[in-house]
C-alpha cells in the first residue's frame, strides 16, 4: 500500500511539473494584458545558460542569437558562424569585460542584412564575440526607439511603440537611469541589503553578479556557489540570492550618476516579466 502511494505521489509531482512548463497564457492572450497587436510579439527559446534567443536571419541564413541587454558592441557572431557565413572581416576591435579588463582583439566584419524581431537592419557592421559556445548575440541599441517585454516563462518577447498598458498588474516602475556611452543598458536604483544601490539588469548573464566593493561592504558570507544576498529589493519584488558571481563593474560605471554594485543576470530577471521603455525611460517588472 505505501509503495502504490508512493507511485501515485511520484506520478502527481511529475504531471505538476509538466503542467508548470506549459504556456500559462496564448499568444492572443498575452498581447492583450502586456499591450501588443499579435505582429508584435515574437516566439523566445530558452536556450543555452537560461539565456532568451530569438530566431534571426543573417544573408539568408537562419541563426539563433541571443538577446542580450549587456550587449554593447553590436550584432555579434561567434568565429565559427562568421566563418559559416562567409562574412568579410574589414578591421579589428578590443573588447573589455565589466571590468575595464581586455578580452583580446576580435574581428569586425562588413554590415549585411540583418532580420529579426520583424524588421530588416541593413548598415549594422557584425562583430566577432569572444563566447564561441553562443553563435550570435543581438544588443539593445536596436530597440532604442520602442518598448520591449520579455517572459522567459511564456517564451515571447514583444516590441512596439506603445507605452505599457494601465492595467491591474502588479507592476513596478523604475526611472531607466540613461548613459549614451552605455545604449541601451538597463541600470535602476534598488535595495541590497537595506541600502540603496545602482543595479544592471542584464539578459546576457547566466547568473547575478556583485561587485566585489559591496561584498565587503556587507561581509556577503561566501559558500560553494558563489556569494550569498539575503535581500534585493525592486520595489515590491524581493530577491534572495545564493550563488552570486564576484566581479568588477569599474569598466562601465562611467557615466552613470554613481558606481554599479550588483547585476541582476536571467536566473533573477526569469523570475519576472521585464520591460525596458525606451522612448518614456522606464523599466517595469510585471507579473
Amino acid at each position: 500500500m505505501k509503495k502504490e502511494i508512493f507511485i501515485l505521489f511520484g506520478i502527481l509531482l511529475l504531471t505538476a511539473s509538466l503542467v508548470g512548463c506549459r504556456k500559462e497564457m496564448s499568444r492572443s492572450e498575452w498581447c492583450n494584458k502586456y499591450g501588443f497587436k499579435e505582429d508584435e510579439v515574437f516566439d523566445i527559446e530558452i536556450g543555452n545558460y537560461g539565456f532568451p534567443y530569438i530566431d534571426t536571419e543573417i544573408n539568408g541564413h537562419q541563426i539563433k542569437m541571443m538577446y542580450d541587454t549587456g550587449n554593447m558592441v553590436g550584432i555579434s557572431v561567434s568565429s565559427e558562424v562568421a566563418k559559416q557565413l562567409g562574412l568579410t572581416k574589414v578591421d579589428e576591435i578590443t573588447l573589455v569585460d565589466t571590468a575595464g579588463l581586455s578580452l583580446g582583439r576580435f574581428g569586425v566584419y562588413e554590415s549585411e542584412k540583418v532580420k529579426v524581431f520583424g524588421r530588416e537592419f541593413t548598415g549594422e557592421k557584425i562583430y566577432e564575440t569572444f563566447a564561441d559556445d553562443i553563435d550570435g548575440l543581438l544588443p539593445p541599441s536596436l530597440l532604442l526607439e520602442h518598448r520591449f517585454t520579455i517572459d522567459y516563462k511564456n517564451k515571447f518577447i514583444g516590441i512596439s511603440k506603445n507605452s505599457f498598458p494601465e492595467n491591474r498588474i502588479k507592476k513596478e516602475t523604475f526611472p531607466l537611469i540613461v548613459n549614451p556611452s552605455q545604449p541601451g543598458m538597463p541600470v535602476i536604483e534598488g535595495v541590497v541589503n537595506g541600502e540603496k544601490v545602482l543595479i544592471q539588469l542584464d539578459t546576457g548573464c547566466s547568473r547575478t553578479c556583485v561587485d566585489e566593493k559591496l561584498i565587503t561592504k556587507f561581509n556577503l558570507p561566501a559558500n560553494a556557489w558563489g556569494y550569498e544576498i539575503k535581500d534585493v529589493r525592486l520595489g515590491s519584488f524581493q530577491f534572495r540570492i545564493k550563488n552570486a558571481k564576484k566581479v568588477s563593474f569599474a569598466g562601465i560605471n562611467e557615466g552613470y550618476p554613481g558606481p554599479i554594485m550588483l547585476c541582476l543576470g536571467s536566473d533573477t530577471i526569469s523570475k519576472v516579466v521585464f520591460t525596458v521603455d525606451y522612448p518614456n525611460e522606464k523599466v517595469i517588472l510585471s507579473e
